[in-house]
Order: structure tokens, then sequence, then C-alpha cells
């Protein structure tokens, strides 16, 4: 690289994550996850409970507590409002730049750009990309994931008690996090020591730090977990001591998928750099085998995808913290690469961008798109920018006669951006859940009666800042409770469009229905 170019790789990193990160102030929390997770947060806060986290009342015990943490730690020091939790997920994310960053100067010291060029591969893997503004668990959990790696990385290279201090730190508060999900990020690499390091390791040794680091992890989660289990009683401390373990990984049926469910969807995971064609030519040429940092990526790339491939439960976001790994493969074998690359291969990328400018173009008339409400709104200028995105990118590879890292990761998320923009202006009332909080805290200042029929995902707590839980009910009790309240208001989520409501706005492809109790008969909630 030339001196222009490392300035550029250095620091252009930061106004491309500002980039990315002002996408949040488009857009509403995305029920349900994002509506749910605020919703923990604001009850914990009204109830000033520091152990438990509670939803709409109720102890939940789905998910630890360290992001509903940060959340309130801005609302201490800010007051309470709707941009601090917007951005505890973009500075999570800044977090996996910067520790991927110091990961790769860690693996390989002599290739400095392999760590400049890092970030830049991982900002633009477009299921990073996607998740990286959500408030959610993964890019947090995935900072842990990182701070472990670089644990493990120290400890092989002769800085052991600091190596092993930070691994216990990562268990601990990965599972914080997101629960000991973060155990199968890390201790498959772990115990596959002996495949990416060399073999004057002293295994004995290795392996007695290695449990006393995951004995001080779960001392660490254990300071937070016996607390929470006895205040918030025993069907809680049952679920987060058992059901977040065994229960969540071995015989859970939520998300339960094929074993091959998460197969078809990695080349969109991996999007753009699993279609360059210069990396494959340069993995071919890097000597694979006798690189122990590359060694190290794949296997913990591939003991991910395979411990989360074996998993019943599967979702996207689940991989999120294996992608680092994967950035920094492509990272180390683009930075040695000698081999030249072929100008109209590279031109593969930029052609693809154009091929989803295209099908964004013509999305209304895409067969079963189509029926999607949302989907007919659609206006031609959100396909046009992805194409005009994909023209300077075809041109920047003209100008340089390759395909530039710094270009490409600038068009993905230029295109990410100006699709978060286009999908909300389109979608975007039936992502914002506000005008019904509203109509909830209304309720709630007349003291009108009121109840939400069916499941309830605490969608409307935080946004309407509820200080009492939403009264819900089950569907065979909604007659008597009609009878008894012939005055109150039933709310409920339907996937059909009613023509009786008194309010009603789009819930995603869905629709939140407000209805007088004497119209109890035709709710029929999802």
């Amino acid at each position: 690289m030339t001196i222009p170019n490392n300035l550029i790789y250095r620091w252009g990193i930061l106004p491309l994550w500002l980039l990315l990160s002002a996408s949040v102030y488009f857009r509403s929390p995305i029920p349900i996850d994002e509506t749910r997770y605020l919703s923990v947060a604001w009850d914990m806060w009204l109830r000033d409970d520091f152990w438990v986290p509670y939803l709409n009342g109720q102890p939940y015990s789905h998910k630890p507590p360290l992001l509903f943490w940060l959340i309130q730690a801005g609302w201490a020091v800010l007051g309470v409002n709707d941009w601090w939790p917007s951005l505890v997920g973009p500075l999570a994310a800044l977090a996996n730049l910067l520790l991927t960053r110091k990961l790769a100067e860690k693996l390989w010291p002599e290739h400095a750009a392999a760590a400049l060029l890092a970030p830049w591969i991982l900002i633009a893997s477009l299921l990073w990309t996607l998740f990286a503004t959500s408030t959610m668990f993964d890019i947090l959990l995935t900072d842990w994931v990182l701070l472990g790696m670089l644990g493990l990385q120290n400890v092989v290279q002769a800085e052991k008690r600091r190596g092993w201090i930070m691994l216990a730190a990562a268990l601990g508060f990965g599972a914080l996090s997101k629960g000991p999900v973060i155990f199968l990020h890390l201790l498959p690499t772990a115990a596959l020591v002996s495949v990416w390091v060399s073999p004057s390791i002293a295994y004995s040794r290795w392996f007695a730090g290695l449990l006393i680091a995951v004995l001080m992890g779960i001392a660490i989660a254990l300071i937070w977990a016996i607390p929470a289990a006895l205040a918030g009683g025993e069907e809680y401390a049952n679920a987060i001591l058992w059901q977040q373990t065994a229960g969540r990984t071995i015989s859970t049926k939520i998300h339960t998928r094929s074993l091959f469910w998460y197969l078809p969807f990695l080349p969109m995971f991996l999007f753009p750099w699993v279609f360059w064609p210069h990396f494959w030519a340069s993995l071919r040429d890097s000597r694979f085998f006798n690189d122990s940092g590359l060694r190290f990526c794949l296997v913990w790339l591939l003991s991910s995808f395979v411990v989360f491939s074996l998993l019943p439960s599967k979702q996207i976001h689940y991989l999120i913290p294996m992608l680092p790994a994967f950035a920094l493969l492509v990272a180390r074998v683009r930075a040695v690469s000698e081999k030249k690359s072929r100008f109209v291969s590279d031109l593969l990328v930029p052609a693809l961008f154009g091929a989803i400018g295209i099908f964004l173009v013509y999305l209304p008339k895409v067969p079963g798109l189509a029926k999607l409400s949302w989907v007919q709104t659609v206006q031609p200028a959100w396909g046009l920018t992805v194409l005009a995105i994909a023209v300077m990118l075809a041109l920047s590879v003209w100008i340089k006669r390759q395909l530039s890292v710094a270009a490409a990761s600038t068009a993905l998320v230029a295109a990410i951006f100006v699709g978060f923009l286009f999908f909300f202006r389109y979608a975007g009332a039936a992502y914002n859940l506000a005008p019904a909080a509203l109509q909830v805290q209304a309720l709630n200042e007349q003291s009108v009666p009121y109840v939400y029929v069916g499941n309830y995902q605490g969608q409307l707590n935080f946004l309407g800042r509820l200080t009492q839980p939403l009264p819900v009910l089950p569907l065979e009790k909604l007659a008597d409770w009609a009878a008894q309240h012939a005055d109150g208001y039933l709310v409920s989520l339907e996937k059909n469009k009613p023509s009786d409501a008194v309010y009603l706005q789009p819930h995603r492809e869905y629709w939140l229905v407000f209805r007088h109790a004497g119209q109890a008969a035709d709710v029929k909630p999802l």
C-alpha cells in the first residue's frame, strides 16, 4: 500500500462507521425484538431493579442483563430518551472493528496491511452490516468473542496470565450479554489448539489454564446469576440457571431448523467478498497451512459454523460472532498476495451490485414478493440509487485496474444506508408502533379499561412510557372480560385487516387493532 492508502485504511473506517450508524435516526425501534428489549430496560428502570430483568411486570428470563444495564447507564447520565439506546448497538459495532484490527496485529505483527484491511472487510460483510446498528445482543456478544480470541493469542505468545484473564473476562461478560452461548463460540477454538499452534506448546498447562479461565468466567456470571435467582423466585431461578444452558441448546423448540439450514444463506452472509475472484485466487497461493494465524481463523470459522449448525435453534444473526474470523482471513490473504488482480474478473462485484439495483427497480413485479403490502409502494429511486453506486464502483475498478477493498466496502455500506432509508420510507409505518403506544397511553390517562388479547411481546411499554404493566388476556377469557367492561377497549394483533376497528395500524405484515369491548366476537388474534 502507498502512504495515502495507509491513511485511508487507518482512519477511513471511522466515517464509514458514522455513515452506517446514522441510519438509526431514520427509523424507529423495530418490532418485535428491539421494542421488546427497550421495554425490558424500561421496566427495570421503573422498578429500580438492578438484578432481575422484567417485561410487562413479569421476570424476563430469556436474556441476561448486560444490554439492559448499558441502556440504563446512559439513561442515568442523560435522562430517559430514545436516542441513547439506539447508540448502544453502533458503539458495540465500533468496538468490533477496533478489536478485529487489534487481533490482526496480534496474529500477523509483520503484516501491517492485514490489520488495516480487516475492519474494512468486516464492516462490509453483509450479515454484519445489516445488524451492526441493531439494539440486540449479537454485536455486543461479538466484542467478547474477539476479546476471548485475543486472550488465546496472548497465551500462545507468552503473555499467559494476561491472556487467561482476558479469556475469563470474555466468558463472564459474554455470558452476561447473551448467556452460555459464549462458551460455544470460544471453547471449540481453544480446545483445538493443536491444529492452529506449533507442537511445542505444553498441552497440560494449556488445558489447566483453560479450565481455570472457564471457572473464572462462570464465577463472573454467577456474581449476577445467584442474586438474580434469589430475587426472581424459583421459576426465574430455574429458567436462568437451567433453561439458559442445556434447555435452550439441547431441548429447545424455539426457531428449530434443519441441520443444513444455514448453508444456502452463506453467500448472502459473506457478500460481497465470496464473489471476489481475486480473493479465491490469492487463497490458493497463500500457503495456508504454513500460517498459524490463518489456521486459527479457519478453526474459529469452521468450528463455530459446525457447532451452530448442529444446534436445533437457528437464526441468521446467531452466526455474527464468527464473521471477524472471515474478515481476518480475507484481510490476511489479500494483504500478502503477490498475485496480480485480473481487471475483468474484478468487475464481477460491481456487476452484482448492479444486478441488485435492477432487482430493486422491478421489486413490485417480483412474484411472491409483490403480495407484500409495502413492496407495492416501492419506487424505482431505490434501485436506481444502488445502480449508481454500482457504476461508481465499476469506475473505481476501471481507473485502478483492480477492485479496491476500501471502494468495495464503501459501496456496500452506502448501499445498506440507502436501503435503510428507502425501506423505512416505504414500510416505516408498519415498523413504527409509537402511534399505537400513544393510543394506549391516552387510555391510561383517561382511566379507560383495556386489555391486550393474545401473545404480547412488550412492543408498547417503552414507546408509550407506560408506568404500569399492560393487561394481557387469553382469547378464551375475553367474553367474560368484555361483559364486565362494556366501556373498555380490546387490543389485538391480527393477520387480516378488519373493517370495524376504532383504531388500526400496520404491524409489519399484520395489523394492530383497537376495538370496543362490544366487538369481542370479532377479535381474531394471531
